[in-house]
């Protein structure tokens, strides 16, 4: 069993007095504040060593170990992404199964009826990044590819994932805004008819049924995406389901970053300061679930960063989705860390900054 990892935190008083005061905003509220043109960040100097970022893209796949990929069946990520990314070797998810990964990324908990991907019965009233990026003034979008409502509570198609697919028209259980009250209800209280004005305007499809990522592309293109960007493929992109004419759901995935990743480090949105994290909900649960070690019970999966802030090579030391959590709230100058983020150490892969 790993130890747990212990970290102070390092206060930044100033603007944690700020943000303490903005705490009880509703999020409605927030995102107004946010939007104002006349408001700027509340940017903390980044901490524990991550550096500023600008703008995050954090792109997810399913259910894969870390050991059952290769160069075969997957070989943009192996072979173009490996190579020039900071790659973790030691990294594992949170639980199984994937609506609770989803979840832990991004509020560092998840509970028990998210573990059984209870969809939307199981919304919460917990704090949360996307709340965190509100109160600093910082924007962020979750993309979900071919998506078919803005804030969309449903299944989002009608595919299910574990059946042969067409390589389009729907996606899976991670779709977190939709799960936090603060985010998904108006005024901060869940609904399940009246999705909030932020939630349906940061929470949207990345494209068409035909064209599943159009949205996100041009998006790249003009440069005019958000802070922090989570991407979502859908249920055959993500590796979740073996579908026509791939027929290989490993492949699949590996397609979908072969497509997206070039287009990111593209866009003039990425720049000096962007990273992409490509990273994995959970392993297969292959010969049943993973081994319980208190912080990644989901078992061993792949996680890359590329970012001209990264050094390239090979990391062998423990990390978590947690540990992905806390990196991103450092990079972004939150002023706190949420559940389980208290717990680890923020990924140390970056340059040194220039004297």
């Amino acid at each position: 069993m790993r130890a747990r990892i212990r970290a102070a935190l390092m206060p930044v008083l100033t603007v944690a007095a700020v943000l303490g005061a903005a705490a009880a905003i509703p999020s409605s509220a927030a995102a107004a504040i946010r939007s104002s043109a006349a408001a700027g960040p509340l940017r903390a100097v980044p901490r524990e060593g991550v550096p500023a970022f600008g703008h995050v893209f954090l792109l997810i796949g399913e259910n894969t170990t870390y050991s059952h990929l290769t160069t075969t069946n997957a070989p943009y990520l192996l072979n173009t992404i490996r190579p020039e990314a900071a790659w973790l070797t030691n990294y594992d998810a949170a639980t199984h199964w994937s609506q609770a990964n989803y979840v832990a990324l991004v509020s560092g908990q998840f509970t028990r009826c998210q573990q059984k991907d209870g969809g939307i019965g199981c919304h919460q009233n917990v704090d949360n990044l996307f709340h965190q990026l509100d109160v600093a003034r910082l924007s962020w979008k979750v993309w979900l590819e071919a998506g078919t409502a803005k804030c969309d509570g449903g299944a989002g198609g009608s595919c299910s994932s574990n059946s042969p697919c067409p390589l389009s028209g729907f996606y899976t259980t991670g779709n977190p805004p939709i799960l936090f009250d603060n985010i998904e209800g108006p005024s901060g209280v869940w609904s399940a008819t009246q999705p909030s004005q932020e939630c349906l305007h940061n929470d949207v499809p990345a494209g068409t049924p035909d064209a599943g990522m159009s949205a996100f592309n041009a998006a790249l293109t003009s440069g005019k995406v958000a802070n922090f960007n989570m991407v979502i493929p859908n249920g055959c992109d993500d590796g979740e389901a073996n579908c026509q004419p791939v027929g290989n759901r490993y492949t699949q995935f590996d397609n979908f970053l072969a497509t997206e990743v070039p287009q990111i480090e593209a866009s003039p949105a990425f720049g000096s300061n962007g990273a992409i994290i490509v990273v994995y909900d959970e392993d297969e649960r292959a010969g049943g679930l993973a081994a319980k070690n208190g912080l990644g019970s989901g078992g061993h999966v792949a996680c890359a960063i590329i970012s001209p802030l990264a050094v390239p090579g090979s990391y062998g030391q423990p990390y978590y989705h947690y540990s992905v959590l806390r990196t991103l709230e450092d990079g972004f100058g939150l002023p706190s860390y949420l559940g389980n983020a208290n717990d680890v150490t923020p990924i140390a892969v970056w340059r040194p900054p220039a004297s």
